[in-house]
């Protein structure tokens, strides 16, 4: 039998946008029971979805190893998870409000797939690049002095300007 997937901790996957996006995958993972890779698998060829995620792109999601680079693999790891836990993605998901919040107007409101794209995107675009290989240096190539004429209306240099 498969072994079930913990939640990677803090040290692993430290405070910040890869962890919001790792609790909202554990959250799901959680309510579904924490099936078997093969059992997502599974249940994601079943649906008719855009992306395709394979059990080791699943595996290293809930390890915490990668963020799928693009969207409809995100979507291919959390919306079988979504099915196996009965919660219709678009359902509204419930957010915790904060100790500021007084209700004299009504919290935010989200699906269950808007908030993983939200938390997908921020996780994703706040990755730092990797270093270079090998430690090898950058080189930057100032821009040339010279300036090149282009054959125009009377053989004069093309400028951002209108022509009128």
């Amino acid at each position: 039998m498969a072994r079930a997937i913990a939640m990677p901790s803090k040290d692993q996957v430290p405070e910040g946008p890869h962890r919001d996006f790792l609790i909202i995958v554990f959250q799901m993972y959680r309510q579904a029971g924490r099936p078997s890779l093969k059992q997502i698998v599974n249940a994601a060829e079943r649906m008719d979805l855009q992306g395709t995620a394979s059990m080791e792109t699943i595996r290293r999601t809930l390890r915490g190893k990668i963020i799928p680079e693009r969207w409809e693999t995100a979507y291919a790891v959390y919306a079988p998870l979504c099915q196996l836990a009965e919660i219709n993605p678009e359902a509204e998901y419930y957010m915790a409000v904060g100790d500021d919040w007084d209700d004299r107007y009504e919290p935010p409101k989200s699906t269950h797939k808007e908030q993983f794209r939200r938390v997908w995107s921020a996780a994703f675009d706040t990755e730092e690049l990797p270093p270079p290989l090998l430690d090898t240096p950058v080189t930057i190539v100032p821009p040339s002095n010279s300036s090149v004429r282009l054959g125009g209306f009377g053989g004069s240099d093309f400028s951002d300007e209108p022509p009128f």
